[in-house]
């Protein structure tokens, strides 16, 4: 169980592809398309592109390099299920352009 609000920065599940289900409450997912790469340790740059609702019972699946943000404004039960360890996984970060 997740408390509280909380904004997460765009991200990605680097070679992964990660699948975020909605169990209680509801959290506001924003997808990101990169127009600037990463390069040399300096962060990648994304444009906004859509932003919808999960709710319970309603799952979505993230590609692999596909950026995504969530946010949450009280407490949810979000699942997330990678396809891959990420424990070591270097990723890349982001920023709005």
């Amino acid at each position: 169980m997740y408390q509280g609000p909380k904004d997460s920065a765009p991200h990605d599940h680097g070679p992964s592809w990660a699948i975020y289900g909605q169990a209680k409450g509801e959290t506001q997912m924003t997808d990101w398309q990169q127009v600037e790469p990463t390069r040399d340790n300096a962060s990648g740059k994304v444009r906004q592109v859509r932003t919808y609702t999960l709710t319970p019972g309603m799952a979505h699946l993230y590609n692999e390099g596909d950026v995504h943000a969530p946010r949450r404004s009280g407490p949810t039960r979000l699942i997330r299920i990678e396809g891959r360890n990420m424990e070591k996984v270097q990723r890349s970060t982001y920023q709005p352009a």
